[in-house]
């Protein structure tokens, strides 16, 4: 569950950052949090919004900024190019001698969104055009696109 952090916690009805405060371990967590966060901001500003989706910038460790990547392509990708952008982060105050990328598989993929619709009035004029067709296996092919096209 996501909160934020100008709206109230739906269990005891504060917000979270007023029981953050209260507890100095847990403000210390929190902080930390928003810190790695803020790291990984910056870093998916400066590589291409797809390889962006696929990557998190997780820390800076012993002069080493850790990158996890959603499979080997990326991770690939990153190691020749992530080196080039250490300048730039040090620039926004995450300083980094080096890099080291790994592979964090994502076995759950998102779901791809229909890209390609086809209008009522086409899917009509299909429908009309297969009950013309002799050929009953073309024919329930278009039936089932129809079905598909929509749900």
């Amino acid at each position: 569950m996501r909160h934020c952090p100008h709206k109230p916690d739906t269990m005891t009805g504060r917000p979270v950052n007023d029981i953050a405060r209260q507890d100095s371990h847990l403000a210390r967590l929190t902080a930390a949090a928003r810190e790695l966060m803020a790291l990984d901001r910056a870093f998916k500003k400066l590589i291409p919004e797809g390889m962006a989706e696929a990557c998190r910038a997780v820390r800076i460790r012993d002069d080493e900024l850790v990158i996890y990547a959603d499979n080997g392509i990326v991770a690939g990708r990153l190691r020749m190019t992530a080196a080039g952008l250490l300048p730039q982060l040090a620039q926004l105050g995450y300083v980094a001698g080096k890099v080291r990328v790994k592979v964090d598989l994502k076995l759950a993929r998102k779901p791809r969104v229909k890209t390609i619709a086809i209008s009522e009035q086409a899917l009509d004029g299909i429908e009309e055009a297969a009950e013309c067709v002799q050929n009953q296996e073309v024919r329930q092919a278009l039936a089932r696109l129809i079905a598909h096209h929509r749900r």
